[in-house]
């Protein structure tokens, strides 16, 4: 009996081991071993591939091997080939681009500076180095024909591979990578000149890793992992080239190249990859039609319907642009998320099944969600306290509604706000109309147990009594029975509960100064997750956002007229009037600085994200019907959390407030300046294209520097400019401004960045 219970012990085991097994796959390079596949090298000793659950072979270079052919016939899996993938494709093969390394083409035509061979023109009569492959060479035939030059008055010869052979005398011009040739001809002291296709309009992607459509469609998990970790290998490589060419120099140098020539050789793929400041490894369709263009009138057979399914398109759920690095975190991990029940109407249970989460935050989580393909997982809390304790813990990643706070900030790091409210009082019926917190001194005032306006309201007002309840609805059970005086918490939340359970007795009897941006709080060592979380919010859109809260938060209307009471008080009718005109008129004043209150920022006086959504709005609406164009700016400011770590967060307040009086004295009249969120602001210039958005952007950046801050802190920002265009939607051209600043931090930051379309 032992026996049998240890072999199946033994079959338990080995299963195990078993499934940990990383799967074998492998890749076809395309040349031999140099910088040109850094990016595969560096994935695979840095433990990328490993990481992505894959043992992979890299396949050296054989003449005798093509690597489509490779990966047609099964013998790899993925390949590294040129935009004559397209030729393939139209020939039967069912291969599948998956990422471009180079956005351009490396390929050029060399030749001695002393030749004086200069324009395709020059090339008439004279020997070109150049290998047969139509497929290959076509960038350079098509420049050829573009300049009438014929390719019979060409005289190609066999290809030696030596870029010597230029310098003596075996051929004079060689068609070779920009990144290569050139540089080990200048260690030996030889002067060269070249003729770039792209020059010339032909600008071809280039290194192409692709697979078959067999490998797409069997193993999807696989394709999508060798993806991720090869372009975080790109990216590793070129954020790292000194250590990347020591690395190809000791493992992987069968051409025995210089340290010097590698690194040369990356400093130039990577302005290649990155061209046009276009994200690492991307392809569009339009680009690849603009190439197929090219192969047509070049002779080669063509079909529309064969390139359904060339391009890989698993990301194609994907709406918000992730770098590699945000790809490859979505990938390797499932985010779980947790929350109450019981803070209608941003978390509570629904109806048909209580275990199940719905609200407001729930349903901006489900967009970030649906826009960003990630994988979720719910683990449900009792308590506000529990929560915390399982970000603390890191026994979750992220929740979904919450607001900055000091106490959280040693372990929790926050999304940008997708909504913001005031905070707002409630009172018994019978209490008029409060002007503010400072009518509470000396009362009882319920508040959520571990909600961050208690803190303010603590410091701010030390004569109020708070007393801590497990939510929101707890404080009003207390005050219906008259055991508080009051209940504070966000607007959304108390009209909800209000009208949810029925208190006749309640009502909103005024705001308070402090407002409520509500944003996801996020475990403090998951940067990536914030990141993606930002950039899914910057996606929702106005209409999104509206809808969202329609769904949750009505206005309801008492439309009976009871015509028998107005009999009855009707002569008193003209007193009621006078009295109703007089309160109207009152009360139209502090409405108006409720509204005031609502849409604007409390920290800086500037206008909210609810004002600068109102004013997108506005601006885009005047654009459709009047087409006069309106540019935004994201303002951030640069390293910002050294400020509050050094100074403390009283200092940064007074940093920011003082950005603030900065912006709003250096903008017209029909600017609108509002705080964006945290340090980052928006400027929204009407009537204004980007070449003047640019122009204010430097006068802001002047201002700030010459600014006097607290403590003679210096103060540098970076900007993101927009302009909207046709076809355009608010979320496109907000996008695109979170991309310039994007660009403008990673250029250095202090700096101003233009969206490229604009």
């Amino acid at each position: 009996m032992i026996y049998r219970y240890l072999a199946l012990l033994y079959c338990f085991i080995t299963l195990a081991h078993a499934q940990l097994q990383p799967e074998r796959v492998s890749v076809q390079l395309q040349w031999a071993d140099q910088f040109q596949f850094a990016g595969y090298y560096v994935a695979k000793e840095k433990g990328f591939y490993k990481d992505a659950g894959l043992d992979v072979t890299i396949k050296k270079f054989d003449p005798k091997k093509l690597a489509v052919d490779e990966v047609m016939a099964g013998r790899t899996q993925y390949g590294i080939g040129r935009s004559s993938l397209l030729v393939d494709r139209m020939k039967g093969k069912d291969v599948v681009a998956l990422a471009a390394i180079f956005q351009s083409s490396p390929f050029i035509l060399l030749s001695l500076k002393s030749a004086d061979i200069k324009t395709p023109h020059d090339l008439v009569g004279k020997r070109i180095m150049m290998t047969e492959n139509y497929q290959d060479t076509i960038s350079v035939r098509a420049m050829l024909n573009s300049q009438g030059v014929q390719i019979d008055d060409l005289k190609f010869i066999q290809h030696s591979y030596n870029p010597e052979d230029i310098a003596n005398g075996k051929t004079d011009v060689m068609a070779c990578y920009v990144s290569n040739e050139p540089y080990v001809l200048k260690e030996k002291g030889i002067e060269t000149n070249a003729i770039n296709p792209e020059a010339y309009g032909f600008d071809f992607y280039s290194d192409i890793l692709f697979t078959s459509e067999y490998e797409v469609r069997h193993h999807p998990k696989r394709v999508r992992a060798f993806v991720d970790a090869t372009l975080k290998g790109w990216e590793y490589a070129f954020e790292h080239i000194p250590e990347t060419a020591k690395l190809i120099k000791q493992k992987y140098n069968g051409q025995n190249k210089s340290y010097g020539s590698l690194v040369y050789e990356g400093e130039v793929l990577k302005e290649l990859a990155f061209r046009g400041n276009q994200p690492l490894g991307a392809m569009t369709m339009e680009k690849f039609r603009r190439i197929s263009d090219i192969y047509r009138v070049m002779g080669l057979s063509y079909s529309d319907e064969r390139l359904d399914g060339f391009l890989y398109e698993d990301s194609a759920n994907q709406s918000v642009p992730l770098t590699v690095s945000e790809r490859s975190f979505l990938h390797t991990n499932t985010i779980r998320y947790t929350s109450t029940f019981n803070w209608p109407p941003f978390n509570f249970s629904a109806l048909e099944d209580r275990d199940r989460l719905q609200g407001i935050a729930d349903d901006f989580w489900q967009l970030i969600v649906q826009n960003t393909g990630m994988h979720t997982s719910f683990q449900p809390s009792t308590t506000w306290s529990e929560v915390l304790n399982a970000v603390k813990t890191k026994s979750v990643d992220i929740t979904l509604g919450t607001a900055v706070s000091s106490d959280k900030e040693p372990y929790a790091i926050f999304s940008k706000p997708y909504a913001s409210f005031p905070n707002v009082i409630v009172t018994n019926k019978t209490i008029d109309f409060l002007p503010g917190l400072s009518s509470l001194e000396g009362k009882r005032v319920a508040i959520g147990e571990g909600y961050s306006v208690a803190d303010m309201i603590a410091k701010q007002y030390p004569k109020i009594t708070i007393v801590g309840v497990d939510n929101t609805r707890e404080g009003l059970k207390l005050l219906s029975a008259n055991r508080v005086d009051a209940v504070v918490d966000i607007l959304p939340v108390v009209a909800y509960l209000i009208n949810a359970d029925h208190y006749l007795d309640l009502k909103i009897s005024g705001t308070t100064e402090f407002e409520f941006d509500v944003r996801m709080m996020i475990r403090n060592d998951y940067p990536e997750l914030k990141s993606i979380v930002d950039k899914a919010i910057d996606g929702i859109s106005i209409a999104q956002r509206q809808k969202i809260f329609n769904r949750y938060i009505a206005v309801s209307y008492e439309d009976r007229i009871d015509y028998s009471w107005i009999y009855r008080v009707g002569v008193l009718v003209s007193v009621v009037i006078a009295i109703f005109l007089y309160r109207q008129f009152e009360m139209g004043k502090y409405n108006k600085k409720l509204l005031q209150m609502a849409t604007t920022d409390s920290l800086t006086g500037l206008t909210n994200r609810i004002g600068l959504d109102e004013k997108l709005l506005s601006c885009y609406q005047f654009y459709q019907r009047e087409h006069r164009v309106f540019s935004i700016m994201i303002v951030d400011l640069d390293y910002f959390k050294r400020i509050n770590d050094t100074y403390g967060h009283l200092v940064g307040d007074k940093v920011l407030r003082k950005v603030a009086d900065v912006l709003r004295q250096n903008v017209r009249e029909v600017d609108m300046v509002g705080r964006w969120g945290g340090e980052e602001f928006m400027i929204i210039c009407p009537s204004t294209n980007s070449a003047g958005a640019y122009n204010l952007a430097l006068k802001i950046q002047t201002a700030l520097s010459a600014a006097d801050f607290v403590q003679g802190i210096a103060v540098n920002c970076s900007i993101g400019i927009a302009e909207c265009r046709e076809e355009d939607r608010i979320e496109n051209v907000v996008a695109r401004a979170d991309n310039a600043l994007y660009n403008a931090k990673a250029e250095g930051r202090n700096r101003i960045s233009l969206d490229p379309i604009n």
